[in-house]
C-alpha cells in the first residue's frame, strides 16, 4: 500500500498517456481499412526496422556519453553504465510529464544517488539543455539552406504550431544563455516575473520563489565559468548532440524504407520531422501525444503514399516514442536497484551561500571528501543520499 500510494503520481500519468493514446488512435483509424494496415506492417522490411531500432538506442546512449564527458570533466567519477541509466530516467519522465519538464529534474535525484554532486549534476542538466536547443535550431537553419523550397511548403501548413515551436525554443535559448553569460540581467528579469506574478497571484510564495530563482542564477553563474574554460568538451559535446537529434530524425527515413517507399529522400523527411519536431515539442502534453500522430499525418504525405501513410505513422510513433518509453521505462527501474554511493558533496541550498565551482578534479576530490578548497566561502558538506 505504501509503494502504492509512493507511485501514484507516476501510474497517474501512465494511465493519461494510455488514455491519451487509446482516443488518439480510435479518432484516426477510426473507419479506416485495418486489413491493410496490419499487411502493410507484416510485409515492412525487418531489416530497415532493426535500423531504426539501432538509432534509438543510439539516441539514448549518445546521452550518456555526453554526461560522462561532464562528469569526468569535473572530476566526478561515475561509470558509463550509470551514465546510460541516468539517461534513460531522464528521457522515461520526459515522455511521460507535459511538455517533457519532469526529465531533468527527477534525473537530478538519481544523480544525486549515484553519487554526483548536486550543483555538477544541475550544471550537466543546464549545458545538455542548452545544446539540445541549439542544435534543433542549427538543424533546421542547415536543412532550409539545402532544401528551402520542402521546408517553406512544409511550415505552411502548420503556420501556427510551427511559429509557437520556433519562438518556444528561441526564448528557452535567449534565457538560458542571459542566465549564463549575464545572471544579474536573469536575476532582474526574474524578479520583475515573480512581481507581475505575484499581482496576478500565481506565485502565492513569492520569497521562496525569489530564493529559488537566486539559487539558479547562481547555478548559472558557475556554469558560465566552466562553459568558458572548457570550450572543446562543449564543443564535442554540440557534435553528440547534434548527431544524437540526426539519428533521432533518420528513423523516420527507415520506417519509409521498411514500407517500401521508393522515393524516401533522407534529407527531405530529416528536414521534415524536425518542422515536426519543432512544432509539437513546447506543448503541454506527454510526449505530444494526438498533436504528433495529427502532425505527421498533414506533413509526411508528401513522401508517404496513401495506402502506407498509416502504417508508417504507427510504426514511427511505435519507434520513436512507445519502444523508448518502454525500454528507457524498464532501464529506470533497474537505476531503483542500483546501490546508492556514499557521497559527501557541497548541497546549495535556495537562498544559500554558492559552493565552488568544481573545475579539476583536484577540486572535485577535495569536494567530495568534505575538504575546504581555498576558493571556498562557507558551507558544510552533507550527505547526498535521497
Amino acid at each position: 500500500m505504501k509503494a502504492l500510494k509512493k507511485n501514484a503520481g507516476l501510474i497517474l500519468q501512465l494511465i493519461i498517456i494510455v488514455l491519451i493514446a487509446v482516443l488518439t488512435w480510435h479518432a484516426m483509424f477510426h473507419g479506416r481499412d485495418a486489413r491493410q494496415i496490419i499487411r502493410c506492417l507484416r510485409e515492412a522490411k525487418k531489416c530497415w526496422i532493426a535500423v531504426g531500432v539501432l538509432l534509438m538506442v543510439f539516441f539514448v546512449f549518445a546521452e550518456a556519453v555526453q554526461l560522462k564527458i561532464l562528469f569526468r570533466g569535473m572530476g566526478q567519477k561515475i561509470g558509463l553504465f550509470r551514465c546510460y541509466l541516468l539517461s534513460n530516467v531522464e528521457f522515461f519522465f520526459a515522455q511521460i510529464t507535459p511538455g517533457a519538464a519532469g526529465g531533468q529534474p527527477i534525473q537530478m535525484i538519481y544523480m544525486g544517488r549515484f553519487g554526483v554532486d548536486v550543483l555538477v549534476g544541475a550544471l550537466a542538466c543546464m549545458v545538455i539543455a542548452v545544446l539540445y536547443k541549439a542544435a534543433f535550431i542549427v538543424i533546421f537553419l542547415v536543412m532550409l539552406l539545402l532544401r528551402p523550397r520542402l521546408v517553406w511548403r512544409t511550415v505552411s501548413r502548420v503556420p501556427f504550431l510551427f511559429t509557437f515551436g520556433v519562438i518556444f525554443q528561441l526564448l528557452s535559448i535567449f534565457f538560458l544563455t542571459l542566465c549564463i553569460f549575464r545572471p544579474v540581467w536573469a536575476s532582474a528579469l526574474l524578479e520583475k516575473l515573480i512581481q507581475l506574478g505575484e499581482k496576478l497571484h500565481i506565485v502565492k510564495h513569492p520569497d521562496r520563489a525569489r530564493a529559488k530563482a537566486r539559487y539558479s542564477v547562481e547555478m548559472y553563474r558557475n556554469g558560465s565559468k566552466f562553459l568558458k574554460s572548457h570550450k572543446w568538451v562543449v564543443a564535442r559535446m554540440f557534435l553528440y548532440t547534434v548527431a544524437q537529434r540526426i539519428a533521432y530524425f533518420s528513423v523516420t527515413f527507415c520506417v519509409a524504407k521498411a514500407l517500401g517507399v521508393r522515393h524516401a529522400d533522407w534529407f527531405g523527411i530529416v528536414a521534415v520531422q524536425v518542422i515536426l519536431s519543432l512544432s509539437v515539442d513546447a506543448l503541454p502534453l506527454p510526449g505530444a501525444a494526438g498533436a504528433n500522430e495529427l502532425v505527421f499525418l498533414r506533413i509526411q504525405s508528401r513522401f508517404f503514399p496513401p495506402n502506407k501513410l498509416d502504417a508508417g505513422l504507427l510504426l514511427n510513433r511505435g519507434l520513436t516514442y512507445y519502444f523508448l518509453l518502454i525500454c528507457c521505462g524498464a532501464f529506470t527501474m533497474c537505476a531503483n536497484f542500483i546501490r546508492k554511493k556514499r557521497h559527501h558533496g557541497y548541497l546549495m541550498e535556495p537562498g544559500g551561500e554558492a559552493p565552488p565551482v568544481v573545475g579539476n578534479p583536484s577540486e572535485a576530490e577535495a569536494a567530495s571528501s568534505g575538504e575546504e578548497t581555498p576558493e571556498e566561502s562557507g558551507g558544510e558538506p552533507e550527505s547526498k543520499e535521497s
